[in-house]
């Protein structure tokens, strides 16, 4: 058993927490990536500059079609509720990166302070430094200034555009009121101004809101948290641009505005309303005939939208954190994988392999993902193992049982890779030479838990390769479910539930639907789980994860079935779902990782 010890005093979970030592825990966000001489996709070239001790920012210009062509200018704000993602984040520099390529435009994307570090106004403060910046380099004003090149050469300042999304969307609001009334260098007029999907709130419920009470939704909560301070709480006119006292919208200081909405945001009744003439309204078009937000949607053309999963990172022949090798390999036509191998100390040195299945409720994320590469190459870097981390099939394209099949399919490839069997097929040279075959390990998180235990199901009946065995299979938060509740699980209705409705979408044509055992182990008709195919079984669960009572289920089923192995159980106190993977570098996370590293190397 583990447990946290620090005491959490401010909690917005999904977004972050707080410590009572003061330590901030961003729970979401993308990770930092460099500028770019050339983006690869959109040959934009990017580069940071610093435009005071609080300021910075990435600057962004497309390929040049005349030298010294004069581009629109775009300041822009990025989101993140005041507290969290940055100007240099992966989410943001790709977006950019895809509007300046578009757009023909020169950009300068605003690296402002985050809450609560530095609460608000100071983000506000930022970014009207920053365009106070950026007007600076128009002509014959402000010569005392070191000026920035591509805007001197670049830049139409008589097109000036701002833009941001959600907090941004909010930001450009403000910064457009404040240039009603404030001058910016050199007359620079804001040309046009854009709002995507802005974060507005406020006491009184507009539209198609509905709150039994406002302090409970996270946009108000967000907000006393980024501005505690603010005069009028959630009323003040920088979060309520429509509340009582609040200025007129007739002061807005740009020419143009563009407001963008989402049907499903839930911020969308604040900015569907009639402002002014001058508002140019944005909607999305496309039916939505599955809709399971946060997850993804399809819509009604077969498109498939992915709302959550991180980006694709290459492997590296040295992780710089860790020193971890990896590379990219082809088991079949539907199965590939990332292999890992760690710093040898000794030549032909032998390792435990670990054969990894990612989660993501077998539709999102990947093997080449930036969250399981880092995850990867830390639990590889501790155990001292060699990994094969599967990249198999997803729904709704794939449905399942095509994940079950494609991860047997790689367990087995890589039992082929033991002494004398399968000499027919090309062997890889890191299993060969470094693979210990008397130490297989099998693991998973979420639905990659779920997909051990039926591999190792799959393995009590049926033979690997050279007669190889599992050795261990640890099961990180598996997703497991039913259509009866246990231990603390509350459902009025299970086919509202998210874990009920996923699994209905991935395996549509399971026989026994929410109680098919591979989703349900405990269920009527479900095998005996004596029959696992291992010899040792950790099991994790995480104190906040909806589906800890499955966990704790499982693991009194393993110890009371008659299964003659050895099973273990670690729970970490205070967290949520796949914390370890999202959260790494926490001491919850690095304990959990030492503790299937264990598992694994002995």
């Amino acid at each position: 058993m583990a447990t946290g010890t620090k005491e959490v005093t401010i909690d917005l979970s999904p977004i972050l927490r707080v410590y009572k030592d003061g330590t901030v825990e961003r729970l979401f966000g993308s990770p930092y990536v460099p500028p770019s001489p050339e983006d690869p996709t959109t040959g934009v070239s990017s580069k940071d500059i610093t435009i005071s001790p609080n300021v910075s920012a990435r600057l962004y210009l497309p390929k040049l079609t005349v030298t010294n062509q004069k581009l629109p200018i775009l300041v822009y704000f990025h989101g993140g509720a005041f507290c969290l993602e940055s100007a240099f984040s992966f989410l943001d520099h790709r977006y950019l990166n895809a509007i300046v390529s578009e757009a023909k435009a020169l950009a300068v994307s605003v690296e402002y302070r985050l809450a609560p570090e530095h609460p608000l106004p100071a983000a506000y403060e930022d970014c009207w430094a920053a365009l106070q910046w950026v007007a600076s380099h128009s002509d014959h004003d402000n010569d005392n200034i070191e000026k920035e090149p591509w805007l001197i050469n670049h830049g139409d300042f008589g097109k000036v555009c701002i833009g941001g999304d959600s907090a941004g969307g909010n930001i450009v609001h403000n910064i457009a009121m404040r240039a009603g009334v404030e001058r910016l260098h050199g007359d620079v007029k804001i040309h046009g101004a854009f709002l995507s999907h802005p974060y507005f709130w406020g006491s009184e419920p507009l539209g198609s809101e509905q709150r039994n009470d406002d302090e409970k939704t996270m946009p108000y909560r967000v907000w006393m948290f980024v501005y505690p301070s603010a005069p009028g709480g959630i009323d003040n006119p920088m979060i309520n641009p429509f509340g009582h006292g609040a200025p007129s919208l007739s002061g807005l200081g740009c020419a143009r505005l563009l407001v963008c909405v989402a049907e499903k945001d839930e911020l969308r009744a604040r900015v569907h309303r009639d402002v002014s003439p001058n508002i140019f309204m944005a909607t999305g078009t496309k039916e939505v005939t599955i809709d399971l937000s946060p997850i993804l949607r399809v819509y009604k053309d077969g498109t498939v939208e992915r709302l959550f999963g991180s980006p694709y990172v290459p492997p590296s022949p040295e992780d710089p954190t860790t020193g971890v090798s990896s590379k990219d390999i082809t088991i079949s036509p539907n199965v590939s994988a990332r292999l890992y191998l760690p710093k040898l100390t000794v030549t032909n040195q032998k390792l435990p392999i670990l054969v990894y299945f990612h989660g993501g409720a077998f539709c999102l994320e990947s093997a080449f993902s930036f969250l399981d590469h880092r995850y990867l190459n830390a639990i590889v870097s501790e155990a001292k193992a060699l990994a094969v981390s599967v990249e198999y099939r997803l729904a709704p394209e794939h449905p399942l049982p095509a994940a079950y099949e494609d991860c047997w399919a790689a367990l087995q490839w890589v039992a082929s890779h033991s002494a004398h069997d399968n000499d027919s097929i090309e062997k890889e040279p890191w299993l060969i030479n470094h693979g210990d075959f008397g130490k297989v390990c099998i693991g998973g998180a979420s639905a990659g838990g779920n997909i051990v235990h039926n591999i190792a199901m799959r393995a009590g009946v049926r033979r690997l390769h050279g007669d190889v065995k599992i050795h261990g299979a640890f099961l990180s938060h598996p997703y497991f479910w039913g259509s009866e509740p246990l231990g603390s699980e509350q459902r009025n209705d299970d086919e509202k539930t998210r874990s009920y409705r996923v699994w209905m979408f991935v395996y549509p044509s399971a026989p026994g639907g929410i109680d098919n055992p591979m989703i349900n182990p405990f269920g009527h008709g479900a095998p005996s789980l004596s029959g696992l195919g291992c010899a040792r079984l950790l099991v994790c669960v995480a104190e906040k994860d909806e589906l800890r009572a499955r966990g704790v289920c499982y693991y009194d089923a393993v110890k009371t079935s008659g299964w003659g192995g050895e099973v273990e159980f670690f729970e970490v106190q205070g967290e949520g779902h796949a914390f370890h993977i999202f959260n790494i570098d926490t001491e919850n996370a690095k304990n959990m990782i030492k503790r299937l590293a264990s598992f694994i190397s002995h």
